[in-house]
Formats: structure tokens, C-alpha cells, sequence
């Protein structure tokens, strides 16, 4: 009985915690999405208003008056071309890692891990220098790169271990049976891989979606990503709150959607490997 007591207690103190957690964590964004349908006048109130009348003036005010739809645009253009890009030349990369025995191997493996390991205020400067001479400052491509750059050796070393966890016996099947190193790669390695690669890939994409330092850098009008549009919203007559609101809900909506939609995959791909039979 006793420890039946204690077992329940333990129960509700954790649910506590959790219950606790949540809301903090919820508040922010639930008073986010409350402004986002407030007036300034509701807003700027000395007493938080919960109960008031809905309007939607801030989306439009934002989206087509300041003609932020683009920005929106290249957020996913970003995000999408830099998690392709990364998967594209990180996935091989990790395959060998994971495959081949070369001098130099983990000096070279830990060298991809400190370019992440660095701050990225760090090589801010030298980027923009880089693309300024290259002629690509203020273009979406040099974000892309950048994006490319940092995000690189995340996929390098989250897929090197997915690889690993692979039998090199599966590999060598490939080839008996007539495949090259690449195509076992390709056709029998890659499909078996999948799940880390999709968790990978979601991992970049929200890494990418939500980088601000680089972008904020690298361009200044017809490139901006939504992130980098929100400081453009703090105006000499005061901050726009509604219309800050509003972007950042259009910002993080598709995010808290997607990772909703892929959660049974993004655990399975992160969990890829950890149990073996």
C-alpha cells in the first residue's frame, strides 16, 4: 500500500511539473496569437486585456500594405534549397565517414564538428566579405550558402551515426550482387537510412527557417526572410505590436504544423539505431 501511495504521488507530482511547464512555455505564444487580433489601443493597454473585440487589420496591414507576402516566400525558398543542399552533400559525406578507414578520419570528423562549434557572429564578417567580392550580398543565394555552411556538419554528424548502425554486410551484398560503392549507397543504404534522413532534413529546415544573424547580415531588402522583416516593424513613432505579431504567428505557424504532422517520424529517424535486436 505503501508504495502504491508513494507511486501515485510520484504521478501527480510529475504531472505537476509537466502542467507547469506547458503553460510556461504556451503563455508566450498564446498572448502572441491574442495580439496578433488586437487593436494598438487593446495592446497598449496598462491592464492586459484577455476578453476584447477580434480584428484582423494587422495581417493585412502587414502581409499586402507593407507587401510582406515576398518575405514569406523567401523564407521557404531558403529553407528548402539549404536543407536540399545539406542532405545533398552531407548524407555522402557521413557514408563515408561511417564506411571508410582513412588516416586522418576523426581529426577530420572533429573539424567538421567545430565549424558548428564556433560562434556564428564569428564568421559573419568574413561571409559578408566572401559574398560581397563574389557579388552575391543581397541575393538569396548567399543566405542559402550560409545556411548551407552551419547546417553542413549537423547532417554530417547526425547521419554518420545512422550509417554506422547499417551492417557493413549490407553493403558488400550490394555489391556482390553487382552495385558500385555508390549505388549501394543510393539504392540499398540511403532507403534503409531514411528515417535519419528525415529527421535530419526537419532539423535543417527548422534550423534555416528560424536563423536570424546570417540573413539579417547577408541581405537587406529583396532577399529577406520573414526573420530578418520583424526589426523593420520598430518604427521612430513606436513598435507596431499588432502587425510584430501577426508575422511572427505567420513565421512559426508552419513550423509548429510541420513538426506536428512528422513527429512520428522525427522520433523514429532520432531514435534510428538505438535499439538493437
Amino acid at each position: 500500500m505503501i508504495d502504491q501511495s508513494t507511486n501515485r504521488a510520484w504521478k501527480s507530482f510529475a504531472w505537476a511539473v509537466l502542467l507547469v511547464a506547458v503553460v510556461v512555455a504556451l503563455t508566450p505564444y498564446v498572448w502572441m496569437v491574442l495580439a496578433s487580433f488586437k487593436n494598438r489601443v487593446d495592446l497598449l493597454s496598462s491592464v492586459p486585456k484577455w476578453i476584447f473585440s477580434p480584428t484582423l487589420a494587422n495581417y493585412p496591414a502587414v502581409f499586402i500594405d507593407k507587401e510582406y507576402w515576398p518575405l514569406a516566400i523567401n523564407s521557404v525558398l531558403i529553407s528548402v534549397s539549404s536543407t536540399i543542399l545539406c542532405i545533398v552533400i552531407g548524407a555522402p559525406a557521413a557514408y563515408g565517414f561511417a564506411r571508410s578507414d582513412f588516416p586522418g578520419r576523426e581529426d577530420l570528423f572533429f573539424f567538421f564538428l567545430t565549424t558548428r562549434m564556433a560562434p556564428p557572429i564569428s564568421i559573419a564578417v568574413p561571409l559578408f566579405l566572401f559574398f560581397t567580392s563574389l557579388g552575391l550580398i543581397d541575393t538569396i543565394y548567399a543566405v542559402v550558402i550560409a545556411h548551407t555552411s552551419f547546417n553542413l556538419s549537423l547532417v554530417v554528424w547526425m547521419m554518420r551515426g545512422f550509417f554506422a548502425e547499417i551492417p557493413r554486410e549490407i553493403d558488400e551484398a550490394a555489391m556482390m550482387d553487382g552495385r558500385s560503392r555508390l549505388g549501394a549507397f543510393f539504392f540499398v543504404v540511403a532507403p534503409l537510412a531514411a528515417p535519419g534522413i528525415g529527421a535530419t532534413a526537419v532539423l535543417c529546415f527548422i534550423l534555416s527557417w528560424n536563423e536570424f544573424l546570417y540573413a539579417f547580415i547577408l541581405v537587406a531588402f529583396d532577399g529577406r526572410p520573414l526573420t530578418v522583416g520583424i526589426p523593420g516593424l520598430v518604427t521612430p513613432h513606436g513598435t507596431l505590436w499588432g502587425q510584430v505579431a501577426a508575422v511572427a504567428i505567420v513565421a512559426t505557424l508552419p513550423i509548429v504544423l510541420f513538426t506536428f504532422l512528422v513527429q512520428k517520424q522525427l522520433v523514429r529517424g532520432l531514435t534510428f539505431g538505438a535499439v538493437k535486436g
